[in-house]
């Protein structure tokens, strides 16, 4: 039975959620398998529910992903949105990556039982296919969010961050409020505060509430790159 909070879910409802996942789309599950639950803002959550070690799929709302350092900080890797899954790493490994999943608002998620794909992925290449690729685009993001945590100035992790993030028309869209901005990069809120008025003031990027515009790319660069070039 497919359950939510105790209510039958219609299966029509059901595969259209998984639609939203480019993992899960066009997989044939048992879809008496799959459960949904919704957690309040500011919920941590996790990929055990009910002690099944699971794959979630956000179908609204939004997850934070946080590792916690050896000094005991959160130091966040990621934010997921709707369509995005967590517990992919899992599925595969011997052990098991510990992060912290915090709900960045009302959020709903799908959970699929790991042995629920992994029979799938025997049965379907183009999901094995699907889930290798997925998890070579995590790789290729942490490695970028390791070389970001890594750069020593603010202003390096903010300029790489609008470089990396801005779509086609230099637009940067800001998940969540710039507090969660400055934990996503890893520094103080007040100097991410002077670096991005800072940056406003040479005319490198232009701000309007939750988005933040690259105006001018190649000093971006200089900065970034460059910076004694700069001074």
């Amino acid at each position: 039975m497919l359950t939510k909070g105790g209510c039958d879910l219609d299966r029509i409802i059901v595969q259209e959620k998984l639609m939203l996942s480019s993992l899960l789309a066009g997989t044939s599950l048992p879809l008496e398998r799959v459960t949904a639950q919704k957690f309040r803002a500011g919920q941590i959550i996790s990929d055990r529910p009910s002690g099944v070690l699971s794959v979630g799929l956000i179908v609204s709302g939004r997850v934070e992903v946080y590792s916690v350092a050896l000094d005991g900080k959160d130091v966040q890797l990621n934010t997921l949105t709707v369509g995005e899954c967590f517990g992919v790493c899992n599925l595969l490994a011997d052990t098991e990556m510990e992060t912290v999943l915090r709900c960045g608002e009302e959020t709903e998620v799908l959970y699929i039982p790991k042995t629920v794909l992994l029979s799938c992925m025997e049965q379907d290449a183009g999901l094995a296919m699907r889930y290798a690729a997925l998890c070579n685009r995590k790789i290729q993001f942490l490695l970028r969010r390791i070389e970001l945590l890594t750069m020593q100035s603010c202003r390096g992790r903010l300029i790489a961050h609008l470089l990396e993030q801005q779509d086609e028309v230099g637009v940067v869209k800001i998940t969540g409020s710039r507090e969660d901005l400055a934990r996503r990069l890893g520094v103080s809120r007040a100097a991410l505060f002077r670096e991005l008025s800072a940056l406003q003031s040479m005319g490198t990027v232009s701000v309007d509430g939750n988005s933040i515009t690259v105006e001018d790319r190649p000093l971006l660069e200089e900065l970034l790159y460059h910076p004694s070039n700069t001074k």
